[in-house]
Formats: structure tokens, C-alpha cells, sequence
């Protein structure tokens, strides 16, 4: 494998945000830049927030397919009940609410590529379809039997490690070889710290250029203490960092002072290896430190739940003041709630869940069925939408 010029490397970082002059990080972008003008399918490995994504693109945007599409799908955000449907297409009526024909995310790759971050999450049963795809190029939409065949180039990724999942049987083994033929792993940024320097200058002035502000750098002693961290997020870490200091501080240099500020309270927790951070096998009873970060993680949870009331509560009260019929019958072919208040009643007195119901209902009845359409009716990301789905039985 021969090692890209130092201009190559540059190329790379303007073209595709690709930063690192690393030993490890020159072996990954070595084996991008041999198989991304191939066919062959991809697995992308490494923690999360190391750039799987990034390379993805890269893959797609160096290789004969550029011209056609580049979907992305992240298996973790779709539910297990859903994904088969939107990865392969449905009939209509093949399951309630299935309204019309539906390509799936393979059809509107065709002659391009697809990719599948955090395919360690995937059901085994859409496993077994998935490496017929990739054996034959041919598939069935859910609740037909006729047989489509597509040409699509796979990129997948994942933070799991496979070899693991395959011995526990979460995974099929025989996708896994399939997959793991051509590998690029990305190191975690604790291992190539020497690219932190690059990639603050990287991240500084791009946001600089974004705000049309000037960027002053940042200081040795910043620079060398942003070396010496462990960093569990990784490279999107760095940069959620270097991006919020440059954008609030308009530019200013950055000081090792305005540096304690904006960085996270340290923790003693220690950083596991890709492999063995996602299982713990035969554990030693928990220390403080490991229940206090537990406690952490719970805390975040139920502020997420929080956030997501308060956007449903806002979706409603927009809805309502559109005067949207939250009480008319539903369709056949959703079930109804078991409240149906009246539209005057005010929203302090009326149940949450039996709003979220109806204004769901409302919003899916309006687009047809058509998820993406009700998703953005109601104002949520359809991660969102498809867990409240899930959540009230609307499948």
C-alpha cells in the first residue's frame, strides 16, 4: 500500500474536512484512496465521533458512482419494526398505515451508494436480506414476493466490534466476512493526539470563514494542554469545542484561561478500547466514580425525555392555534385514542399523551401515511415521530 504525498493529504483535508498527517491516520487514508475507486464494499470501524461518515462521502465522492446518489442511513435511529421497509420498500397495505407504494433507501441509491452507519444495531432478520442484496443486487419490498434487483455499492460503519457480536449471535457471521473484506479503522483521538494542532487550525478557521470574523490562532501552552486529553468523544468533540470557543469569543486567541472554560469537567473513569467498551464481562463491583457517571448518563436521559415533551407540547400548541381538528374520527386504519377532548378545552387540562396521539394521527391522516411529510407537519425530526409511532401502537 503506498503512502499519499503530503499534497495528496492536503487535497484531502480541503476536499472532504479529512485531517490528519499521522502515521495512523495516513494508513486509514492510504486505504480509502486504494478502495474508493473499487466496488467493493466498506466497513468502517472506530468509537463514535471519529469521522466514519466523513470517509463514507470520501468513498462515494472518489469513486465511479459520484455522479449518482449518496444516501446515508443510520440503523440506531430507525426501530427494528420499521427499518426492513425502509431499507427494502413496502406495498401498499403491507402493514397498517402503508397507504401507497414506498421505495425503500436501496431503490433511491440505485447506481450510487448506500450507507449503513451503526450496523451493529440491524435485526438479524433484515441481516439476511441485507446479504442478499449484497450477494445478488436483488430484494422484495415488504409484503410483496416480486423480486427487484438494484445496483448499489455498501459502505457500513459501526462502533460495535463485530468479531464480538458474531460469537454472541447477534450477528451473522457470514455478513460480517462479507463486510470486513475491505476495512478502514479509525483511530480514537488519544492515539494520534499529534493531529490535534492540525485539526484545531482546521476546525478554528473554518468557523472563523462561516462567521466572517478573523481567527487569531491559539496560544502554545492552550495547544499543548489540548494534546494531553483523553478525549471520549473524539475528533467531534475537538471540534464541537474549538467551534463554540471561536464562535462566542468573535476569534479571539485562544488562552489556556478561556480554555478552562469551555472544557469539560474532568473525569477519572478510564477509556476502554474499542473492543471491550461496549462489554463488560465478569465485572468487579462498581467503583464511585463508574455509579457517579452512571448517575451522569440518567440525568442526561431524563433531560432528552424533558426535551422531547417540550417539543411535542410545542408541536400541539402550533397545531392548535391552526385550528387543526384534533377531534374528528380517525381513520380505519389507525386506532382510535381513548379520549378525544374538545378542540376549546385548554391545553393545561388536557392529557399529554392523548394530544400527542391525536395530533400524530391528525398529521399522518393529512400526508396519506407518508412518514417524512407528517414529520415535518408536525415541526420533529422523524427520529422522533417514528419512536412516538412505536410508542402509541400506530404501526
Amino acid at each position: 500500500m503506498s503512502t499519499p504525498s503530503r499534497q495528496l493529504i492536503r487535497q484531502l483535508a480541503t476536499r472532504f474536512g479529512l485531517i490528519g498527517e499521522s502515521p495512523l491516520m495516513v494508513q486509514a487514508l492510504s486505504r480509502l484512496l486504494q478502495v474508493a475507486p473499487t466496488d467493493l464494499s466498506v466497513l468502517i470501524t472506530g468509537e463514535t465521533g471519529t469521522g466514519k461518515e466523513v470517509f463514507a462521502n470520501a468513498v462515494h465522492e472518489l469513486s465511479g458512482r459520484k455522479r449518482y446518489p449518496f444516501v446515508s442511513v443510520n440503523c440506531g435511529a430507525i426501530p427494528e419494526t420499521l427499518l426492513e421497509s425502509e431499507l427494502f420498500g413496502a406495498e401498499k397495505g403491507a402493514f397498517t398505515g402503508s397507504v401507497e407504494q414506498r421505495k425503500g433507501f436501496f431503490e433511491s441509491a440505485h447506481r450510487g451508494t448506500i450507507f449503513l452507519d451503526e450496523i451493529g444495531e440491524m435485526p438479524i432478520g433484515t441481516q439476511v436480506k441485507l446479504l442478499r442484496i449484497l450477494e445478488s443486487g436483488e430484494f422484495s419490498r415488504l409484503g410483496s414476493s416480486d423480486v427487484h434487483k438494484v445496483d448499489v455499492r455498501l459502505v457500513a460503519a459501526t462502533n460495535r466490534d463485530l468479531a464480538y457480536e458474531v460469537r454472541q449471535g447477534r450477528f451473522r457471521q457470514d455478513l460480517f466476512f462479507r463486510l470486513n473484506s475491505v476495512n478502514i479503522h479509525l483511530p480514537p483521538l488519544r492515539q494520534h493526539s499529534e493531529d490535534v494542532p492540525v485539526l484545531v487550525e482546521h476546525f478554528g478557521q473554518r468557523t472563523a470563514d462561516k462567521l466572517g470574523i478573523a481567527y487569531e490562532g491559539i496560544a502554545a501552552d492552550a495547544l499543548q494542554h489540548l494534546g494531553t486529553l483523553s478525549w471520549p468523544g473524539n475528533v467531534r468533540e475537538l471540534r464541537n469545542i474549538v467551534e463554540t470557543m471561536v464562535t462566542l469569543e468573535q476569534g479571539a486567541r485562544i488562552t489556556q484561561e478561556m480554555l478552562e472554560r469551555y472544557l469539560p469537567e474532568p473525569t477519572d473513569e478510564p477509556i476502554a478500547p474499542m473492543a471491550t467498551a461496549l462489554v463488560r464481562v465478569n465485572e468487579a463491583p462498581r467503583s464511585s466514580s463508574a455509579m457517579e457517571a452512571d448517575m451522569a448518563m440518567l440525568y442526561r436521559t431524563l433531560i432528552q425525555l424533558s426535551a422531547d415533551v417540550s417539543e411535542m407540547k410545542s408541536v400541539l400548541r402550533h397545531l392548535l392555534s391552526m385550528s387543526v381538528d384534533l377531534h374528528e374520527p380517525a381513520p380505519t386504519d389507525i386506532r382510535p385514542a381513548a379520549v378525544a377532548p374538545p378542540a376549546e378545552t385548554p391545553l393545561d387540562d388536557l392529557q399529554l399523551a392523548t394530544l400527542e396521539r391525536r395530533a400524530i394521527e391528525t398529521a399522518l391522516r393529512r400526508t396519506q401515511g407518508n412518514r417524512r411529510e407528517a414529520a415535518k407537519l408536525l415541526g420533529l425530526s422523524e427520529r422522533t415521530l417514528y419512536r412516538k409511532i412505536d410508542d402509541f401502537g400506530l404501526l
